[in-house]
């Protein structure tokens, strides 16, 4: 009985941390009667990456939105439709391999691929020229961390928001053996502009006014003194750290979607 619990739990644990992409979009923002204008956006290698853009005429800031490389955008429209709600024009996008983006050929048990970065660049870039909004960077799990990894230093991102971001690539491959977990890590991510802790020690961006992390306590790759770490390594002056206490461990966003909307919107208020 207690080897069947433990296999369930390591199972638990890849399901949890794998990347699942999925080419078909179970939900579009037709199903939502969502306002949006469908783009395709050219990122490295002739890549083109798959975007919705949802416009808002309540205020002048635009979010750039970062999934964590499970299903697709189309799974991710309640809280894209909750922000739009609160005066937030939105832009997501599927990373290659995801959703209507070019093909790209994923081990789901590599934790995360470099060349996401350049999917995320590729939008800022296209968020930057066409837009004339602040540009807010948002983004849970692996989009949390290329958030900060790639916006951090950009000159347009006036604030980050990173739930769940991964912190130090080389702590993070003594916790997948502490858990028994079978990820890789791309060779050569540790100790440099993809790691989080690297870049947050940095000068930031010179529009950026603010970053907001956001953590779950039960989340078994990053502790909340790992999340205390990030908090006070990174060089910007205003920052902020919201924990979710939560009974196991869950998607801040559906722990209590009304106090995470409210958290994001205080933030960006605040900017």
């Amino acid at each position: 009985m207690r080897f069947t619990t433990i296999l369930f739990i390591v199972s638990l644990s890849f399901s949890s941390l794998a990347l699942s992409p999925k080419k078909t979009y179970t939900h579009t923002p037709h199903d939502f009667h969502m306002k949006y204008e469908k783009l395709m956006i050219p990122s490295s290698n002739g890549v083109q990456l798959s975007a919705w853009y949802f416009p808002s005429d309540l205020g002048d800031q635009l979010m750039i939105i970062s999934h964590d490389g499970v299903g697709n955008m189309g799974d991710y429209l309640e809280r894209v439709k909750i922000l739009v709600h609160y005066g937030f024009s939105v832009i997501i996008y599927d990373y290659r391999g995801f959703g209507a983006s070019s093909d790209f050929n994923i081990n789901k048990y590599q934790y995360v691929y470099k060349e996401f970065y350049d999917d995320f660049d590729a939008v800022y870039e296209y968020s930057e020229n066409r837009f004339h909004h602040e540009l807010i960077a948002y983004g849970w799990g692996i989009g949390a961390g290329i958030s900060i990894a790639r916006g951090y230093e950009k000159e347009d991102i006036a604030g980050i928001i990173a739930d769940e971001p991964f912190v130090d690539f080389t702590a993070l491959k003594t916790q997948f053996k502490n858990i028994n977990a079978v990820m890789t890590l791309p060779d050569g991510i540790e100790n440099n502009d993809y790691n989080s802790l690297n870049v947050v020690k940095k000068e930031p961006g010179k529009n950026l006014r603010g970053i907001l992390y956001i953590h779950g306590s039960k989340n078994f790759l990053y502790s909340t003194s790992d999340m205390e770490m990030l908090l006070n390594s990174t060089s910007h002056d205003f920052k902020e750290l919201y924990q979710f206490d939560v009974a196991s461990r869950m998607d801040n966003f559906t722990v209590n979607e009304s106090e995470y909307a409210k958290q994001i919107y205080a933030f960006v208020l605040n900017l």
